[in-house]
């Protein structure tokens, strides 16, 4: 009796041994699908933030070019982009935290994945990647966080105007909120050719980890 014991402790060794590492439930190839997934969904949401910021500007300036009889309706139209761009501001800080996330976990799991190849090229050839990759979107995070640090600020502004002039929407206040407004169009002028950086800076991630 105790000599089957043994045989079936020996083949129950053997087995475990020759199965090799389970394989975590934190594959690395499904974070980095997700990840690519995630830097997708940002750049798209940085580029509607984009084209609703143009929008918001052009509705702007219309406002301060306005007659009085067309005050009220460009007025209305200020305010509608105004609510989409608070709307498209709240996608693109989204996926932005999303993104970054994401990329931390993925990293984490891929550092895992390395410590468990034998090989000595196929480690070195992995970590030389991962460090690559993890730098890009290292300076892609700050980047974006950078950017996403200025949109609610510009929102502010914008919410200033949108009060002030609804509270006595006439020719004269508009005039009166002439230099707010001339700030708030530089602003978003500025803010635009920033974020254009940041777009071809996504593409290329995308690109680099799709390779």
């Amino acid at each position: 009796m105790l000599y089957r014991y043994r045989i079936i402790a020996a083949l129950g060794l053997i087995l475990a041994v020759g199965s090799g590492p389970i394989r975590s439930a934190e594959s690395p190839l499904r974070n980095s699908t997700e990840l690519q997934k995630r830097t997708a969904r940002t750049s798209d949401d940085v580029d509607k933030y984009a084209i609703q910021l143009e929008r918001t500007e052009r509705a702007l300036f219309s406002l301060s070019q306005s007659r009085p009889k067309e005050l009220r309706k460009r007025y209305e139209s200020f305010l509608k982009e105004v609510d989409n761009l608070q709307k498209a501001q709240e996608h693109a800080t989204s996926a932005i935290h999303e993104m970054a996330s994401k990329g931390t976990e993925y990293f984490l799991v891929w550092g895992k994945s390395i410590d468990q190849i034998v090989d000595p090229k196929l480690k070195q050839v992995s970590m030389e990647r991962r460090s690559t990759l993890m730098k890009d979107h290292d300076d892609l995070a700050v980047t974006l966080a950078g950017i996403g640090s200025q949109l609610q600020p510009f929102m502010e502004s914008l919410r200033d105007l949108e009060a002030f002039l609804g509270a006595d929407l006439t020719p004269a206040n508009v005039s009166q909120a002439g230099e707010k407004i001339r700030n708030c169009r530089e602003d978003a002028r500025a803010l635009r050719d920033r974020i254009a950086g940041v777009q071809g800076t996504l593409r290329q991630f995308l690109n680099e980890a799709s390779r």
